[in-house]
């Protein structure tokens, strides 16, 4: 392809999707996109239309991109000469290589994945600390339960023997004693994993807890940037296979027990054969390490693979109505479609890639076994070995290889383990996942008065770059006053709210709530003294009655009924099929956009809030809905600051202070009439929507 501002973002993207996929950290991957970005725009102006070419290549070891520029030769890695270049490579583990192949430039990085971190592993075990009592005694019982197993192989060599000599007395005794050993074992066990299940359930329930209030403390921005389907998948189903492999672990070690009570006996029968069984188990032990290796690398694109096609599936399922009501089920389905293929294909690459060494496995299995008869039947005819002996040595080889199977288990479930922990572990400690930061000053009593000094504001976009909404906006709101924002669309007028809400924190300036830098204020002086309610407000999968009982959980039948008749919502819910216990659909599908506002206007009212901000929260209404809610938030004058932005003007003419919002900067302010007067963009909207 030719080298043009339309395929250098084409090749950024999918080197990106790639590098994600691969389990590239996001700063990285960000880096990375910016300074190929400024390495393929610097041959751009050098080679406009020059061949373009990218190749993503995967091995067990690494992953590399590599990136190819036709042209005469010039090392960009070198030659390109930027301060912000030179800040983004040491953003990187590896540096990207340049070099000259048959006429093309070509820029190579091969970053270097993450390994599993071990100690993230100490987090996970951390949080069975409410149960560690009871954890400790069925880890008691595991260890009398392997001690029960390391007598098994004993028992059964002695059997054999037994059996051989033809003692049949000895051969009663042996069984009734395997017998007592296979009881007490199976009750070792049941007791043993009755207790590891509520040590489970208990770590489950602390893990998800903690890490669903982690997410909610993570920064908006970040969450928006990122996407559900990560937060949902680690939260759900890594914490779900976490506490599995935990189980695997204290499951499978009762094996390796037992192989050490092997190694005991062969030592004790034939110390020749434990020598070759020791070399058997080097070779195994190899094959399984490069069989861990192309896990751990496999193993992390197969989730993050999925973590994405989990996102698009979320939003399918979330958004079906408009999906349908758009007829978008053939465009949105290509997108799905690739995503599924995506996630099953590196499934598929994990599993084929696992089978192959599970091949190569058992194959080693079978040669070893012929050469293991072969030596005993030599050991027969040379040693003299007895044919009891080599019949008992046989059996122990075969218990061998399913102890050997046990203990690559073992390895494979400590290496899961650290990769569910990992992706668990970081969400509460990885630069990747912001979280939101509040100070230590706390207000008993909120005014209400909010200044905004000098505040700019901008979106970071997709590739990395800003995109600039306020700039150096100056404003004040007084106690108990009712204003609005008005300006087109884009201008900055939900931003504004946002960052009062501290969804979002400003990049220069400072907002002010009752002289205070909101930053320097606590998240309960900040989110307790202001309610806001948006456009498309969330109605939870609740009851009528729940949904409002978020707002306070100690609301009177009184109370709900006077603020649902204030927002105009009691009529709709006193006729719904079960009143205020009327199940709502998910994100309130069931009811009207109107509905939905109304019942979030009432929720609002319900928390006894000094600011109170609607963002565009009647704009589903109808006109005599409207001027009723108008009159309602009129009966609150003076009592709370009420902020308001909304496209039609006929909402907030009666606004104490108008203030309109132009190029992210306050252009002017007043009231309705005032603003008429003396601005002329204001009077031009308004005077458009008058015409329409």
């Amino acid at each position: 392809m030719e080298l043009t501002l339309e395929t250098i973002q084409k090749t950024i993207a999918e080197a990106d999707n790639f590098l994600e996929i691969g389990g590239i950290e996001r700063h990285k991957r960000l880096c990375y996109r910016l300074l190929m970005e400024e390495y393929l725009l610097d041959y751009l102006k050098e080679d406009p239309g020059a061949g373009l070419s990218i190749e993503c290549r995967t091995t067990d070891k690494k992953i590399s991109v590599i990136v190819g520029v036709r042209g005469k030769e010039r090392n960009i890695v070198q030659e390109h000469e930027s301060e912000f270049a030179d800040q983004l490579v040491e953003g990187l583990d590896r540096a990207p290589k340049w070099k000259y192949v048959r006429g093309e430039n070509v820029i190579t990085w091969s970053p270097k994945p993450a390994a599993p971190d071990l100690k993230s592993i100490r987090y996970m075990i951390d949080h069975l600390a409410e149960r560690k009592g009871q954890f400790a005694l069925a880890i008691i019982i595991r260890f009398l339960n392997m001690g029960l197993n390391v007598i098994e192989p004993i028992l059964t060599a002695e059997i054999i023997v037994a059996y051989s000599g033809s003692h049949i007395q000895k051969i009663m005794m042996i069984a009734g004693l395997m017998l007592l050993q296979r009881l007490l074992s199976n009750l070792f066990t049941f007791l043993g994993s009755h207790m590891l299940r509520h040590s489970y359930s208990s770590m489950l329930k602390k893990m998800r807890t903690g890490l669903t209030e982690r997410v909610l403390h993570i920064k908006t921005a970040c969450i928006d940037e990122t996407g559900s389907g990560l937060f949902i998948q680690r939260l759900i189903s890594d914490t779900d296979n976490a506490v599995e492999q935990v189980d695997n672990l204290l499951e499978i070690s009762t094996d390796i027990f037992r192989l050490i009570s092997l190694l005991i006996s062969f030592a004790i029968i034939s110390p020749k054969m434990l020598v070759f069984e020791l070399i058997l188990f080097a070779i195994y032990g190899f094959i399984q390490r490069m069989h861990n290796r192309s896990l751990t690398v496999d193993g992390r694109r197969s989730r993050t693979a999925e973590e994405k096609q989990a996102g698009i599936i979320g939003e399918m399922v979330r958004a079906h109505r408009d999906v349908k009501l758009l007829h978008a089920e053939n465009s949105l389905m290509e997108d799905m479609r690739e995503s599924v293929e995506e996630s099953v294909d590196r499934t598929t690459d994990l599993r084929v890639r696992s089978m192959k060494f599970i091949l190569l496995r058992t194959q080693f299995v079978g040669v070893t076994n012929f050469i293991y008869m072969a030596l005993l039947a030599l050991f027969m005819v040379k040693d003299g070995m007895p044919p009891e002996t080599a019949l008992v040595l046989f059996n122990y080889n075969g218990s061998m290889y399913g102890c050997a199977y046990s203990l690559s288990q073992f390895i494979s479930a400590i290496y899961d383990l650290a990769l569910y922990s990992e992706r668990i572990y970081q969400l509460m400690i990885s630069s990747d996942y912001e979280t939101e930061t509040f100070g230590d000053v706390h207000l008993d009593r909120v005014r209400g008065e909010i200044e905004f000094q000098d505040v700019s504001f901008s979106y970071r976009n997709s590739n990395g770059g800003k995109v600039d909404v306020l700039d150096k906006l100056n404003l004040r709101i007084g106690v108990g006053e009712i204003v609005a924002f008005v300006g087109k669309s884009g201008c900055g007028k939900s931003t504004i709210l946002s960052l009062i809400e501290r969804l979002y924190d400003p990049d220069d300036g400072k907002i002010l709530l009752d002289g205070y830098d909101i930053r320097d204020l606590d998240m309960d002086t900040v989110r307790s003294n202001i309610v806001m309610v948006s456009q498309m407000p969330y109605i939870f999968h609740m009851t009528v009655r729940e949904n409002l009982m978020v707002a306070k959980r100690d609301v009177t039948e009184e109370e709900l009924i006077e603020v649902c008749k204030k927002a105009c919502i009691y009529d709709d819910i006193v006729n719904m099929p079960r009143g205020f216990d009327t199940l709502m659909g998910e994100g309130g599908v069931t009811l009207s956009g109107g509905q939905r506002q109304r019942l979030a206007i009432a929720r609002s009212l319900l928390k006894p809030s000094p600011i109170l901000i609607l963002d565009e929260a009647t704009s589903a209404l109808d006109s005599i809905t409207q001027t009723q809610i108008q009159s309602a938030i009129e009966d609150i004058r003076g009592q709370r600051t009420i902020l308001m932005v909304a496209h039609r003007l006929s909402t907030v003419i009666h606004a104490q202070k108008i203030f309109f919002i132009e190029d992210g900067r306050v252009l002017a302010q007043g009231t309705h009439e005032t603003l008429l007067k003396s601005c002329d963009a204001y009077r031009k909207l308004y005077s458009e929507e008058a015409s329409a």
